[in-house]
């Protein structure tokens, strides 16, 4: 059951500005961006009041602890932000222009814009950020239904792919290659066998892969027995227990066998947090590695130039971050289906970064991936929720596979033949 929450106010630049208002503490989006000051109302004024009594004092003015650098010139690559929040103003624009294609799209400001691509344009703290809306839970009938069986149909093929060839278009084929931590090994032994079952040994198959399940999730996948502590494992670590649950998920919430699915069903909720841990550990190791770099150059050191920006390091970085956030999309989209088939309901206000351009992932070596990155053609790293724009600004062919299913679980089968049909 939903429960209404009270709404923070807009802060009054936002407000006298008539723009939508991230809403958050200490300033909001709009105000951290463009360096000005930002004001909240007190409780017993509205918005409005408050900037009109602000005397323009909260408009006007850069916070003189920002010094800003106006950036003329940017890299002939199409990187794509947009803005953290749901606003029922942008909603009746995007109603009025004609722009809105999905329930979850709805509401969320996006900027086109090409921006200056640094070395750290997947590592940054600020491409971890998770941008939070407000939009309502949406039924059953609001989906393209044909296009979310289609989503599990395809993620079905990938985990086929991978047990046959050891990848596929959510785990790199050199993701694992240096370490395959134990959890996903089983999770691979247990996919192969399912593969390979027969009608005489179903029972016996399906027996092994619910309890190797729920032992991966009373060892907490990795975590210290003794504390349960997550934050012990390294960002590697968390992706394999994720991937590990999750191909045991995927087996028991579509095989069809009742037992299988029940106990599938209670581990939806351990995927979520699993998925969530991972996540707040790559914000962390982006954080520490993003002061690693400051402290050295600050000093004059080119310690952490050499370990950290060297291509080959690059590389493998965007590798398992990359892998992290296909995995964050994967899962979330998975279940919230499943979810939506088994209650008629499901929620998707939250937008996430992802490398979109065609080439990258299967990039055979450090030297192609750095060649398609400087002068590949196609956006390149894109938000999830605004990941429509990919049908007015890219050809099909500059998008790859798993962007392809992203678009089609999200957008519909229609939009994504109309796309296909006007590159021809």
């Amino acid at each position: 059951m939903l429960t209404k929450s009270v709404r923070r106010k807009a802060c009054a630049t936002c407000t006298k500005s008539k723009r939508p208002c991230s809403k958050r503490l200490p300033r909001c989006d709009r105000c951290e961006r463009k360096r000005i000051p930002c004001k909240y109302p007190p409780i017993n004024q509205t918005a409005r009041e408050y900037a009109d009594a602000a005397d323009g004092s909260a408009t006007t003015g850069q916070d003189p602890a920002y010094e800003v650098t106006e950036v003329t010139v940017a890299l002939p690559i199409h990187m794509v932000a947009s803005e953290p929040f749901y606003s029922e103003d942008v909603l009746e624009a995007q109603l009025d222009a004609g722009e809105v294609y999905h329930p979850c799209f709805r509401g969320v400001v996006r900027n086109t814009k090409s921006l200056p691509l640094g070395p750290d344009w997947f590592y940054s703290p600020a491409s971890w950020m998770i941008m939070h809306g407000n939009t309502p839970a949406f039924s059953k009938q609001t989906f393209d239904n044909a296009a979310l069986k289609q989503h599990v149909t395809t993620t079905q093929a990938w985990l086929r792919r991978w047990a046959s060839t050891g990848r596929s278009p959510f785990i790199h084929h050199r993701l694992y290659s240096q370490k395959m931590p134990r959890c996903v090994q089983d999770a691979y032994t247990a996919l192969t066998t399912y593969l390979a079952h027969s009608p005489e040994n179903s029972d016996l198959c399906l027996r092994i892969i619910r309890d190797w399940a729920v032992g991966l999730v009373e060892e907490g996948g990795g975590a210290t027995p003794a504390t349960g502590n997550a934050m012990l494992l390294d960002p590697l670590e968390h992706l394999a227990r994720v991937h590990a649950l999750f191909v045991y998920q995927m087996i028991g919430l579509f095989d069809g066998d009742i037992a299988l699915r029940a106990v599938a069903e209670s581990h939806m909720s351990t995927l979520t947090t699993w998925v969530a841990e991972m996540w707040e550990n790559a914000q962390l190791d982006a954080n520490i590695h993003t002061l690693v770099l400051e402290s050295d150059f600050s000093s004059g050191g080119d310690v952490a130039a050499t370990i950290f920006t060297t291509e080959n390091a690059a590389w493998r970085r965007w590798i398992v971050s990359e892998s992290i956030r296909r995995a964050w999309l994967l899962v979330t989209i998975t279940q919230s289906i499943y979810e939506l088939f088994r209650t008629g309901w499901t929620r998707c206000d939250c937008n996430i970064n992802w490398t979109t351009r065609t080439g990258l992932w299967d990039a055979p070596d450090q030297y192609s991936w750095s060649r398609l990155v400087t002068a590949g053609s196609g956006p390149l790293f894109v938000p999830s929720l605004c990941a429509d724009l990919l049908f007015e600004e890219a050809a099909p062919s500059e998008v790859d596979e798993f962007a392809h299913d992203i678009l089609i679980a999200i957008f519909g089968l229609e939009k994504m033949a109309k796309w296909k049909a006007l590159q021809r």
